[in-house]
């Protein structure tokens, strides 16, 4: 029978065609693999949305002055000083060997049992690389001039070179053996220092955050020096390697920023002394090491 216009008022009810159906409903897979591709990009926006929230609240506590200075990083309390930098150019020059001064007659060269000398030497010096250096140092700040700290760390830096003064023939080595003069020669090793330092630092804030300091301090210095080849006009195998704990100190002086409550990021120029470092029967005059850092200073 068939069921016109008018007999589907008659009884009440009225057909309509089905309705249409979009591509996602008629695919299934096609919702799965929206949602899954919408679930990352979802994440990554509440990421930045967080990471914004955190950047500009920082951002708004600097601005206002008047918060930062209520949490000085000068204020007194505990507080931790991490920092890295780079060590300039040195050179660590032998003052005295087995207790004798220089000059000194028909001795090994430094770095080798092996090779002998047979004639005079007047000079005897390290070269080294710039390198690096990392301090950890936790303290405790009296008031916002006075800070004490103890400082530990690490200074690296490799060898460039080994110099020798003197005139005398070398055995034992290949190139040309004799020596008249001065000769640079070409050297691998490395000198490791960790230092055990009590500092105590001297604060002026002038405002706005800035903070120039200038400090010194005290206390040991263990080193480990190490050489193995030498080459250049003369080549040898060296076979050094010698290590010991010196008394040492340090001075320093820099400027602070605060940009946040309790935390300012610095730049520091230090130099570290050895007293008189003895390397196995060879006596250095004093050395010194100087960095520049990039410190982090927190107050808890």
């Amino acid at each position: 029978m068939e069921i016109g216009p008018n007999m589907s008022r008659s009884c009440g009810t009225r057909f309509l065609p089905p309705p249409l159906r979009t591509s996602r409903e008629m695919n299934p897979m096609f919702h799965a693999t929206y949602a899954k591709d919408a679930m990352p990009l979802t994440r990554a926006w509440c990421l930045l949305a967080v990471v914004f929230f955190c950047a500009s609240n920082l951002f708004a506590q600097r601005l206002a002055l008047t918060d930062v200075q209520a949490q000085p990083v000068t204020g007194p309390g505990p507080g931790l000083r991490i920092a890295l930098g780079g060590t300039v150019n040195s050179d660590m020059a032998v003052a005295q060997r087995d207790t004798r001064d220089y000059p000194q007659s028909n001795i090994n060269p430094l770095f080798s049992n092996q090779v002998q000398f047979n004639g005079t030497v007047s000079y005897e010096s390290i070269g080294f690389n710039p390198g690096f250096r990392f301090d950890f140092a936790p303290g405790y700040r009296l008031n916002q001039w006075i800070n004490f700290e103890f400082e530990t760390g690490c200074i690296y830096n490799t060898i460039e070179s080994y110099t020798v003064t003197g005139n005398g023939t070398f055995t034992g080595v290949s190139g040309d053996p004799n020596l008249n003069g001065t000769m640079k020669l070409d050297a691998q090793g490395y000198l490791l220092q960790v230092p055990l330092i009590v500092n105590v630092e001297f604060s002026y804030p002038i405002g706005d955050g800035w903070r120039p300091f200038v400090g010194a301090g005290g206390g040991g210095m263990f080193q480990k020096l190490t050489v193995g080849t030498i080459s250049g006009t003369i080549n040898y195998q060296g076979d050094f390697n010698q290590s010991n704990f010196m008394g040492a100190w340090e001075a320093f002086l820099g400027c602070g920023y605060q940009v946040a409550p309790g935390f300012d990021v610095s730049i520091a120029y230090r130099v570290d002394g050895v007293l008189s470092p003895d390397f196995g029967g060879y006596t250095m005059q004093n050395f010194y090491t100087q960095a520049v850092e990039f410190e982090m200073n927190w107050r808890f």
